[in-house]
């Protein structure tokens, strides 16, 4: 291979390799602290030690909820953690995902929640979703019995994500002191949609 055709087809290489993606760290601490709560602190080690080493340290280092870690290392920790104490069948990613709700949310803003309606709350969340990604754009709307939330141009789709944004959807409903009639996946970008939309019926 010439020159010129090498640095062509590194340059390729380059353009069409996936970004990184990150998210903050304050979704490995809620669920470190939901570890500690359901089996006790020693239960958080047999996770980090489920994990390759690298990704383990990642985690570790994870000390400051500011902090930007990658995707790919929170989604391993998080199903490392649904094989260790959980049953392996990413059943405990939706309750994890809830409890980082609560977990995550200042006492100020849990008053809020009180007050505003659900509508209004996931407008807002999905106005700050750069706040915790660093891919994707969010959306909510408002359909009959309740809303939907959308997520597009996602770097890195992936089930527990999804899963993830599902119970996060469920628990900022009950926040705001709904009653949930029904929350479900709309459509999968791993499935072929054209965006990952999650549908919450509720009743407020």
């Amino acid at each position: 291979m010439d020159l010129g055709r090498a640095t062509v087809h590194l340059f390729v290489n380059a353009v069409s390799a996936p970004r990184p993606v990150h998210m903050r760290a304050s979704t490995i601490l809620a669920r470190m602290d939901y570890i500690r709560r359901l089996r006790g602190a020693p239960a958080v080690d047999e996770v980090l030690a489920a994990m390759p080493p690298a990704l383990a340290d990642e985690v570790r280092s994870a000390v400051v909820a500011s902090l930007w870690v990658r995707f790919e290392t929170v989604m391993a920790f998080i199903a490392a953690t649904d094989k260790v104490v959980g049953r392996g069948d990413l059943a405990l990613v939706r309750p994890m995902a809830r409890h980082a709700a609560r977990t995550n949310m200042p006492l100020l803003y849990r008053i809020f929640y009180k007050l505003g309606s659900v509508e209004y709350i996931m407008t807002k969340a999905a106005a700050v979703w750069h706040a915790h990604y660093d891919s994707g754009v969010a959306t909510s709307v408002k359909v009959p019995g309740g809303l939907r939330f959308s997520i597009a141009g996602f770097a890195t789709p992936h089930r527990i994500h999804c899963l993830t944004i599902l119970g996060w959807a469920e628990e900022i409903v009950s926040l705001c002191e709904a009653t949930i009639n029904d929350a479900r996946e709309v459509q999968c970008r791993l499935r072929g949609g054209a965006v990952c939309e999650f549908e919450i019926k509720y009743q407020q």
